[in-house]
């Protein structure tokens, strides 16, 4: 019995700082940066469980660490889940962080890589203007959405708080506006033309720090309420701020959303970071394969998408 006893412990422990959405805490402070860090915070209870479990009389608690951190670990979302079939849309995502990217590394990777729409969380016209300069030739289309009124939690730059949008020419006469769910920050829909039905949101949703984790919990909500409104194939790309482990992720799009490598911060070790900038897709189109491409000048990795 107190072997049994102390596994509980352990394993009570460890769950309550692993799964906190046992208790419904997920979306409270601090739980959301918890969450976004589950992964190594369950390796580091295994290790210290595997120390401890050396220890006699501390055995039952530390299998019983170890058995949730083993679990959390196991945990399919993290997995990627490609579809097979033809690409009819591909999609670059890369915050380019105030505007401090290197715009013309930028358009070497549109110019290698064609992507249909581009999605540039934290680029406004002042950006748009420098990478138009390298990319003439290509003919894109540029739109870009400021904050949709003042705020004391919202940046005064010419980029930070915005989001662009370019569309290649084959897409034709697409319609982009600023969109009525939208957050703190720009966002921008993209619809008709060459998207056959498609429906893209490009997203940035604020980072769940303190002070702001009841606002990023309401932005994901309405990403969520926005996908279940459009009544047609869905595409949701940006910068939100969110990993596979919070599970607010999984209404925003049917193809999982693989968790490596990371895409932030960029300085770090591509093994090492969270996967926070993400193209997802449903309602009749899914994601084919994922590629994150290194950006120079941004504290952000790119994720290039194709979709089918």
């Amino acid at each position: 019995m107190a072997r049994w006893l102390g596994f509980a412990a352990g394993a009570t422990a460890a769950a309550a700082l692993l799964v906190p959405e046992i208790r419904g805490r997920e979306r409270r402070a601090p739980w959301p940066i918890v969450l976004a860090a589950r992964p190594a915070l369950a390796g580091a209870v295994g290790a210290v469980a595997a120390g401890a479990a050396t220890a006699r009389p501390l055995r039952p608690l530390a299998l019983g660490a170890a058995t949730v951190a083993a679990a959390v670990l196991a945990d399919p979302r993290r997995r990627s889940r490609g579809t097979t079939g033809p690409t009819r849309l591909t999609v670059l995502v890369a915050n380019v962080w105030q505007g401090r990217a290197d715009a013309a590394a930028l358009a070497a990777i549109l110019r290698a890589e064609r992507p249909d729409l581009v999605v540039l969380p934290e680029a406004g016209e002042r950006f748009l203007a420098r990478l138009k300069e390298d990319v003439t030739d290509l003919e894109y289309r540029a739109w870009s959405a400021p904050p949709p009124h003042p705020h004391h939690r919202v940046p005064d730059d010419p980029d930070g708080p915005w989001t662009s949008v370019l569309a290649a020419p084959r897409l034709g006469d697409v319609h982009v506006a600023p969109a009525r769910a939208g957050g703190l920050y720009g966002w921008l829909e993209v619809s008709g033309g060459g998207l056959d039905g498609v429906r893209v949101l490009a997203a940035h949703p604020v980072a769940p720090t303190p002070g702001l984790v009841q606002r990023w919990s309401d932005e994901i909500d309405a990403l969520a309420a926005w996908r279940a409104a459009a009544g047609a194939p869905t595409v949701i790309a940006g910068d939100l701020n969110s990993t596979t482990e919070h599970r607010a992720l999984a209404p925003l799009g049917d193809a999982r959303a693989p968790g490596r490598p990371p895409t932030w911060p960029s300085h770090w070790h591509r093994r090492i970071g969270f996967r926070i900038d993400h193209v997802l897709a449903g309602g009749g189109i899914a994601v084919r394969s994922t590629r994150v491409i290194d950006l120079p000048g941004s504290d952000h990795r790119a994720v290039l998408a194709h979709l089918g």
